[in-house]
């Protein structure tokens, strides 16, 4: 057995799996709207940022938190934006699944 052609057979599985194949989809149409994209670009910076100082252990000023609450209320009203998010979330939690299967089954600890 070759671990290669393992690791080429899963990645050819993901491409071909709905979880990703919708979140292409979705991803192509918000590319289509430069306005939604634009949105969808600030809402994930200011998201970054926040996430960022939180891992740091930073405290995050309240109006960062309230203008990103404020970016994802807004674009939230955009329906491609809700079914885009939950697209990549489900995406995102398969590929997490599968790097937790690998790290347990070879005992190696993957989170960080």
């Amino acid at each position: 057995m070759n671990v290669y052609d393992k690791a080429h057979q899963l990645a050819k599985a993901l491409k071909e799996s709905i979880e990703y194949k919708s979140f292409k989809e979705l991803q192509k149409k918000l590319e289509e709207n430069p306005e939604i994209k634009e949105m969808m670009e600030d809402f994930k910076k200011h998201r970054f940022e926040v996430q960022s100082a939180q891992m740091r252990g930073q405290q995050v000023e309240a109006d960062k938190l309230t203008k990103l609450e404020e970016l994802q209320r807004h674009i939230m009203e955009e329906a491609i934006v809700a079914e885009y998010i939950e697209a990549e979330y489900r995406f995102t939690q398969m590929v997490t699944d599968i790097y937790k299967i690998i790290g347990e089954s070879i005992e190696v600890d993957i989170k960080g």
